[in-house]
């Protein structure tokens, strides 16, 4: 558990450097949640290329504790989806020379819009007072072929997925979710990296930029 710890903070750790870098943030990290917001947007629109992108709603049962405690149940389940995603994707994950296929998850914490209210579900909204959990997930394309050709040295360097990321969650709810996770909803990103809307709460300062998630 340690280790697998100390993994995510180091991924965590190389995409914030890798902003910084790009982007020159040493000041725009400190500053405004707008400018942040952009530094993510502007990372995900370039990590796109050769991915398929996603933007990931993932909906609660009820948690106990405080509202800071319910976000970290929650940081915790999305983490557990991406591990076993991870798995299904990457033939050697924790492998330098398959990195380049590793899925990347960036997400926060979301609460509903008050004027939405009236076109959400009321269960939606009662659990959990309404907080869930969204995310920009990127993934390789997946590798379509021939049952025959599985075995052949190219392919293994292919993503292992054979389908779209939302068939195969839809095809592999019983392996994600749990008593603490109810469901997981998929949309493709046409447009856009979604950042800013996955993001809106840092900027409205309902969430703390420590809450974002970053996982590679």
């Amino acid at each position: 558990m340690i280790l697998h710890t100390c993994k995510l903070e180091e991924r965590k750790a190389f995409l914030e450097l890798e902003m910084k870098t790009r982007y020159r943030e040493s000041s725009v990290w400190q500053s405004s949640p707008e400018e942040l917001i952009g530094g993510y947007d502007q990372l995900l629109r370039e990590k796109m290329q050769g991915r398929d992108g996603y933007f990931i709603n993932f909906m609660f049962n009820p948690l106990p504790g405080r509202t800071q405690s319910k976000i970290e149940q929650m940081r915790q389940e999305v983490s557990r989806v991406y591990d076993i995603l991870t798995r299904h994707i990457v033939r050697k994950p924790n492998s330098r020379i398959w990195a380049h296929l590793r899925p990347i998850f960036i997400g926060c914490p979301d609460f509903p819009v008050a004027k939405n209210h009236r076109t959400e579900r009321l269960k939606d909204v009662k659990i959990n007072d309404g907080l869930h959990f969204n995310v920009v997930a990127l993934t390789p394309f997946p590798c379509v072929l021939y049952p025959e050709m599985n075995q052949h040295r190219l392919v293994q360097k292919q993503s292992r997925l054979r389908m779209p990321l939302d068939e195969h969650f839809a095809q592999n709810e019983h392996i994600y979710l749990t008593d603490k996770l109810r469901t997981i909803h998929l949309t493709p990103i046409t447009r856009g990296t979604m950042a800013d809307y996955t993001l809106k709460n840092i900027k409205k300062g309902r969430v703390d930029p420590d809450d974002i998630l970053i996982l590679k």
